[in-house]
């Protein structure tokens, strides 16, 4: 999550209420269209700005029943789970209407709370400290559209992850990104832990990534192009990409080092390191709120 100053945003809104129709482009990666900015308002006030990503359950004949907007915790409250501290009443997110002319784009509000001030996303009862949240996104929102959603099925895709496969996150650092067409920014690590474990035991992985404030919420994909490793060990060639899960913080390490000439003296003052690790919560752990939502 990141801090954004005021001037951002008459920048977000000219974005979203003019497009240049002259500018149309059609081979965009659809990952790309099902990745949004996500900022946190507190009545006219703009909080911060994080990202998202949209998320579809999916009926028994394959129809999407429910679209989720699914974000960090702490990008809609301004707090880390299980807090119930909160910064802001809702938050804006943005729409593409037509993949064949991205400068067309809706912004939507999505309230964070009901009447009686309850939250009206989903979280897991199981990982209380989970920094992830599911916030339904009403069809009157994407009336009108052919709305790209991640689905299980990308959760699933043929491919091997291991420690050091490639790990991308597609967000908007600092705010920074294409304004024009409000498309991400992908940028690519690597796994850091054995994906397959639980880090610390919870349904968690690291990535060893350069990522900044702004791009908590990312969605991280493993993508290959060409000659990849499919789950049972065989080579294969293609273009896949498989949902991993969503981006959350970078860890630091905190240590109290002396403020003397040559790191000596008795005066000592806490100094933070960053690892340039993230955590990644699981893409099983999306896909299970989900369903239960349904």
């Amino acid at each position: 999550m990141r801090r954004v100053p005021l001037a951002l945003v008459g920048l977000f809104l000219v974005g979203v209420l003019a497009g240049d129709a002259r500018a149309r482009q059609t081979d965009v990666d659809p990952a790309s269209l099902m990745t949004t900015p996500v900022l946190l308002l507190d009545e006219a006030r703009l909080v911060s700005q994080g990202t998202g990503f949209f998320f579809g359950s999916i009926r028994p004949d394959g129809a999407i029943d429910q679209v989720f907007l699914v974000t960090n915790y702490h990008v809609v409250t301004g707090h880390a789970p299980p807090t119930t501290m909160r910064e802001g009443d809702r938050i804006r997110v943005v729409l593409h209407e037509d993949p064949r002319d991205l400068t067309k784009v809706r912004g939507v509000d999505l309230p964070l709370y009901d009447e009686r001030g309850l939250p009206v996303w989903i979280s897991s009862d199981v990982h209380p400290a989970a920094d992830i949240v599911l916030i339904p996104v009403p069809p009157s929102a994407y009336r009108g559209i052919s709305l790209l959603v991640f689905t299980e099925a990308h959760t699933r895709g043929d491919i091997r992850i291991r420690p050091t496969s490639g790990a991308t996150l597609l967000g908007y650092p600092f705010g920074f990104y294409d304004q024009k067409h409000f498309l991400p920014v992908w940028k690519t690590g690597h796994v850091a832990s054995e994906p397959a474990v639980d880090f610390e035991g919870r349904p968690v992985f690291l990535v060893d990534v350069s990522a900044f404030p702004g791009m908590s919420g990312s969605p991280v994909l493993a993508v290959a192009n060409g000659l990849y490793e499919a789950e049972d060990g065989s080579m294969r060639s293609g273009r896949i990409w498989k949902l991993l899960g969503i981006f959350s913080a970078m860890p630091v390490v905190r240590e109290r080092r002396p403020t003397g000439a040559a790191g000596y003296g008795t005066d000592t003052q806490e100094v933070e390191t960053s690892l340039q690790l993230g955590y990644v919560w699981k893409a099983a752990l999306i896909a299970e709120l989900a369903r239960k939502a349904r």
